[in-house]
């Protein structure tokens, strides 16, 4: 079940890239590679959060947690955010498909970030392993 809201999740960011060359890659490749990022980003999260969450007592204080982070940060949209998931998609894509995609790809996941539900938060902060 968390597989298919995980890739509801990337579908959604992958609806937002124009031109988002699925017939090049293959909508499975371009949605695994998504998740990746977005876990990958997450977990990023989670590593500059490390102290706060040592004194969140339960899974569900740090599932509301990091969730309004995930939020913030996606609104932010400050440098360090920005470099982090370009670092995270650069490593995911060929050069090529990273100067044709990289930007687009990035905003789409902080778009996609913002509108999140507190369920697909919560299956993201399952998946992340928090």
């Amino acid at each position: 079940m968390n597989n298919i809201k995980l890739k509801n999740i990337a579908e959604k960011v992958l609806l937002q890239v124009p031109d988002h060359g699925t017939e090049k890659c293959g909508s499975v490749i371009a949605i695994l590679m998504i998740i990746s990022i977005i876990l990958t980003v997450i977990r990023v999260l989670q590593e500059c959060n490390k102290s706060k969450l040592r004194s969140l007592l339960n899974k569900n204080q740090q599932y509301d947690y990091f969730g309004s982070e995930i939020k913030q940060t996606a609104m932010r949209r400050s440098w360090f955010t920005k470099r982090t998931i370009k670092k995270a998609i650069k490593r995911e894509l060929t050069p090529d498909a990273y100067k044709a995609y990289g930007v687009d790809l990035m905003n789409a996941i902080l778009n996609t970030g913002e509108n999140l539900s507190e369920d697909e938060l919560k299956t993201l902060m399952e998946a992340a392993n928090v």
